[in-house]
């Protein structure tokens, strides 16, 4: 018998408690958080879950699958642009770290370096921070093949807890992917003002923007013909379990992406294909999830000149350029402290 939304809302607000009462080392605290972060999520009206949850090993492969997609248009949009502008942008630059967040795979980095003459690219420090170990390993191992004069420091963060960078050189900081975009726009101004905060006069911020452009390219490009995506969205499931040792279905979920014209945003959900309940040993009971309940595991926010322009007075940058494709469908804006 199907229960009651009364019933389904004490489930949901329970309390949830974790075997790790007093985590005793970086890792476990680490652990203990994102548990906490996860779960916190699941307890809200409106269920979610962070987008760095889909980069675990097998989701950032599928992300990397995602952007060679005849459909998926931002990442071979915004190469184009740094081919195109990248020695405008970074060509005289020396003496300086470039900082790279989220970093992910280095084919846009690579992009940036080879713009830089080799002898000015020894004074500089490569400096990326990202979520995943692997992903780090990976691409500085690919870096460093090719440019083997190269320093590079990477740093296993979330770069939206990131409180201050090593002083010394100049920074550029480098926040590519339209990335911003996966944050709700408060989220967004507060994250790119702490990002602000720790910059020095002369920094420079590199910040890739996706453009408001028709809805069918905007869907599109997160509905792709082979379900790629879907697979993508569904992994953020199994990345759950592997953290809270839950018992996430994929295939009882359905893959949902839209274009939410109000929020000028991409919409990623799961929607339950039948009422099912969540357990974990760090719960004290288990989630009801009911039929047509939908996990919001993701936005994209699309962006047009004023609302860039917007965004950097509120956090005291002044835009020096705004670059972008032929087709104004993305952009590199270049902003300086």
């Amino acid at each position: 018998m199907p229960t009651s939304l009364s019933s389904h809302k004490t489930i949901r607000k329970q309390e949830w408690t974790s075997r790790l009462i007093k985590p005793s080392t970086r890792a476990e605290r680490k652990k203990e958080f994102l548990r906490h972060e996860l779960l916190e999520g699941l307890m809200m009206e409106q269920m979610k879950m962070s987008s760095k949850f889909f980069y675990d090993t097998n989701g950032s492969k599928l992300f990397e699958w995602i952007t060679k997609l005849p459909e998926y248009y931002p990442t071979r949009t915004e190469k184009s642009i740094l081919k195109q502008y990248g020695q405008q942008l970074f060509g005289h630059l020396s003496h300086i770290d470039l900082v790279e967040l989220g970093s992910g795979d280095c084919s846009k980095i690579s992009l940036i370096l080879s713009a830089i003459p080799s002898k000015q690219r020894e004074t500089i420090i490569y400096r990326p921070i990202d979520f995943s170990q692997s992903a780090l390993d990976q691409s500085q191992l690919q870096l460093l093949k090719v440019l083997p004069e190269l320093k590079v420091e990477p740093l296993v963060a979330d770069f939206t807890k990131l409180q201050a960078l090593p002083n010394g050189q100049p920074r550029v900081i480098c926040f590519l992917g339209s990335t911003i975009g996966n944050f709700d726009l408060h989220e967004s101004q507060l994250l790119l003002q702490q990002i602000a905060d720790i910059m020095n006069t002369g920094d420079q911020l590199i910040i890739g923007l996706d453009l408001v452009k028709d809805t069918e390219t905007l869907e599109s490009a997160y509905n792709d013909s082979q379900r790629i995506t879907e697979a993508f969205n569904k992994n953020i499931l199994r990345s759950c379990n592997n953290i809270l040792h839950s018992n996430f279905h994929p295939p009882a979920f359905e893959h949902l992406a839209f274009f939410n014209h109000e929020k000028s945003r991409i919409e990623m959900h799961l929607k339950a294909l039948s009422d099912l309940f969540v357990k974990s040993p760090y719960l004290n009971g288990q989630i009801m999830i009911q039929k047509g309940e939908t996990i919001h595991t993701e936005n994209s926010h699309k962006y047009t000149i004023p609302m860039i322009e917007e965004l950097a007075d509120s956090i005291r940058l002044n835009i020096k350029n705004i670059f972008t494709d032929q087709k104004q469908w993305f952009s590199l804006v270049q902003m300086v402290k």
